[in-house]
Protein backbone atom coordinates (compact mmCIF):
# COMPACT_ATOMS: atom_id res chain seq x y z
CA UNK A 1 0.00 0.00 0.00
CA UNK A 2 1.41 3.23 -1.14
CA UNK A 3 0.66 6.45 0.79
CA UNK A 4 0.18 9.34 -1.53
CA UNK A 5 0.52 13.09 -0.95
CA UNK A 6 -3.18 13.64 -0.28
CA UNK A 7 -3.01 11.38 2.78
CA UNK A 8 -0.07 13.38 4.16
CA UNK A 9 -1.94 16.57 3.44
CA UNK A 10 -4.97 15.21 5.27
CA UNK A 11 -2.84 14.27 8.30
CA UNK A 12 -1.24 17.70 8.30
CA UNK A 13 -4.62 19.43 8.21
CA UNK A 14 -5.91 17.26 11.08
CA UNK A 15 -2.78 17.95 13.11
CA UNK A 16 -2.97 21.70 12.47
CA UNK A 17 -6.66 21.72 13.42
CA UNK A 18 -5.92 19.88 16.66
CA UNK A 19 -3.03 22.27 17.42
CA UNK A 20 -5.20 25.37 16.74
CA UNK A 21 -7.99 24.10 19.02
CA UNK A 22 -5.57 23.30 21.87
CA UNK A 23 -3.86 26.70 21.55
CA UNK A 24 -7.24 28.44 21.58
CA UNK A 25 -8.22 26.61 24.79
CA UNK A 26 -4.89 27.52 26.42
CA UNK A 27 -5.34 31.15 25.37
CA UNK A 28 -8.85 31.24 26.85
CA UNK A 29 -7.58 29.77 30.14
CA UNK A 30 -4.80 32.35 30.27
CA UNK A 31 -7.29 35.17 29.65
CA UNK A 32 -9.50 33.94 32.50
CA UNK A 33 -6.47 33.61 34.78
CA UNK A 34 -5.29 37.13 33.89
CA UNK A 35 -8.76 38.50 34.53
CA UNK A 36 -8.92 36.86 37.98
CA UNK A 37 -5.46 38.13 38.91
CA UNK A 38 -6.37 41.64 37.74
CA UNK A 39 -9.41 41.60 40.03
CA UNK A 40 -7.27 40.49 42.98
CA UNK A 41 -4.66 43.18 42.31
CA UNK A 42 -7.33 45.87 41.99
CA UNK A 43 -8.95 44.73 45.25
CA UNK A 44 -5.62 44.73 47.08
CA UNK A 45 -4.80 48.16 45.71
CA UNK A 46 -8.11 49.54 46.99
CA UNK A 47 -7.57 47.90 50.39
CA UNK A 48 -4.05 49.31 50.61
CA UNK A 49 -5.33 52.78 49.74
CA UNK A 50 -8.13 52.53 52.32
CA UNK A 51 -5.75 51.32 55.03
CA UNK A 52 -3.44 54.27 54.29
CA UNK A 53 -6.40 56.65 54.64
CA UNK A 54 -7.35 55.12 57.99
CA UNK A 55 -3.73 55.26 59.23
CA UNK A 56 -3.46 58.90 58.17
CA UNK A 57 -6.65 59.74 60.05
CA UNK A 58 -5.36 58.00 63.19
CA UNK A 59 -2.03 59.82 62.88
CA UNK A 60 -3.73 63.20 62.55
CA UNK A 61 -5.93 62.42 65.53
CA UNK A 62 -2.81 61.64 67.57
CA UNK A 63 -1.16 64.90 66.57
CA UNK A 64 -4.27 66.90 67.44
CA UNK A 65 -4.52 65.13 70.79
CA UNK A 66 -0.89 65.90 71.61
CA UNK A 67 -1.31 69.55 70.61
CA UNK A 68 -4.35 69.91 72.88
CA UNK A 69 -2.42 68.24 75.68
CA UNK A 70 0.48 70.65 75.31
CA UNK A 71 -1.92 73.59 75.39
CA UNK A 72 -3.42 72.25 78.62
CA UNK A 73 0.03 71.77 80.18
CA UNK A 74 0.91 75.39 79.40
CA UNK A 75 -2.40 76.52 80.88
CA UNK A 76 -1.88 74.39 84.00
CA UNK A 77 1.65 75.73 84.48
CA UNK A 78 0.29 79.26 84.51
CA UNK A 79 -2.34 78.28 87.08
CA UNK A 80 0.11 76.32 89.23
CA UNK A 81 2.59 79.20 89.39
CA UNK A 82 0.16 80.92 91.71
CA UNK A 83 -0.34 77.89 93.98
CA UNK A 84 1.43 78.06 97.31
CA UNK A 85 1.26 74.30 97.88
CA UNK A 86 2.89 73.45 94.57
CA UNK A 87 6.19 72.39 96.10
CA UNK A 88 4.69 69.85 98.52
CA UNK A 89 6.13 66.43 97.78
CA UNK A 90 4.05 63.39 96.96
CA UNK A 91 4.63 60.62 99.56
CA UNK A 92 7.89 58.86 98.69
CA UNK A 93 6.51 55.30 98.09
CA UNK A 94 3.99 56.71 95.61
CA UNK A 95 6.63 58.88 93.92
CA UNK A 96 9.04 55.94 93.68
CA UNK A 97 6.37 53.75 92.10
CA UNK A 98 5.33 56.42 89.56
CA UNK A 99 8.88 57.37 88.65
CA UNK A 100 9.98 53.73 88.44
CA UNK A 101 7.10 52.89 86.15
CA UNK A 102 7.91 55.94 84.03
CA UNK A 103 11.53 54.88 83.67
CA UNK A 104 10.46 51.36 82.64
CA UNK A 105 8.12 52.80 80.00
CA UNK A 106 10.83 55.11 78.71
CA UNK A 107 13.28 52.20 78.47
CA UNK A 108 10.72 50.17 76.51
CA UNK A 109 9.98 53.15 74.27
CA UNK A 110 13.67 53.70 73.59
CA UNK A 111 14.06 50.01 72.69
CA UNK A 112 10.74 48.52 71.45
CA UNK A 113 12.32 45.04 71.41
CA UNK A 114 12.80 45.31 75.18
CA UNK A 115 9.64 43.81 76.66
CA UNK A 116 11.36 42.88 79.91
CA UNK A 117 10.30 45.55 82.38
CA UNK A 118 12.84 44.46 84.97
CA UNK A 119 15.78 45.25 82.71
CA UNK A 120 15.37 49.00 83.13
CA UNK A 121 18.21 50.58 85.03
CA UNK A 122 17.75 50.98 88.75
CA UNK A 123 16.19 54.29 89.63
CA UNK A 124 17.43 56.49 92.38
CA UNK A 125 15.04 57.91 94.93
CA UNK A 126 13.64 61.17 93.66
CA UNK A 127 10.97 63.52 94.86
CA UNK A 128 7.85 64.30 92.93
CA UNK A 129 5.73 67.31 93.75
CA UNK A 130 1.98 67.52 93.44
CA UNK A 131 2.33 70.11 90.70
CA UNK A 132 4.58 67.80 88.69
CA UNK A 133 2.01 65.03 89.06
CA UNK A 134 -0.73 67.38 87.86
CA UNK A 135 1.35 68.25 84.80
CA UNK A 136 1.66 64.55 83.94
CA UNK A 137 -2.09 63.99 83.75
CA UNK A 138 -2.82 65.56 80.36
CA UNK A 139 0.14 64.03 78.51
CA UNK A 140 -0.84 60.62 79.90
CA UNK A 141 -4.46 61.07 78.87
CA UNK A 142 -3.26 62.26 75.46
CA UNK A 143 -1.11 59.16 75.06
CA UNK A 144 -4.07 56.96 76.01
CA UNK A 145 -6.30 58.80 73.54
CA UNK A 146 -3.70 58.38 70.79
CA UNK A 147 -3.32 54.66 71.53
CA UNK A 148 -7.10 54.20 71.58
CA UNK A 149 -7.34 56.00 68.23
CA UNK A 150 -4.74 53.66 66.75
CA UNK A 151 -6.55 50.62 68.14
CA UNK A 152 -9.83 51.91 66.71
CA UNK A 153 -8.17 52.30 63.30
CA UNK A 154 -6.79 48.75 63.51
CA UNK A 155 -10.25 47.38 64.38
CA UNK A 156 -11.75 49.35 61.50
CA UNK A 157 -9.28 47.90 59.00
CA UNK A 158 -9.85 44.39 60.36
CA UNK A 159 -13.61 44.83 60.03
CA UNK A 160 -13.26 46.09 56.47
CA UNK A 161 -10.97 43.21 55.59
CA UNK A 162 -13.40 40.71 57.09
CA UNK A 163 -16.30 42.26 55.17
CA UNK A 164 -14.59 41.61 51.85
Amino acid sequence: MKIDNSFWLFLMIVFLGWWAVSEHENNALLKVDNSNKSKIIASQSLQFNRFNQIATTAYRHGIQSEAKSQEKVIEYREILKKELTCDLPVPQPIADRLLGYTYVLRAMYADPQNTNGTSASATTTSTLTYCQAVLWIDPLLSALDKANGQLKAIRKTDDERAAQ
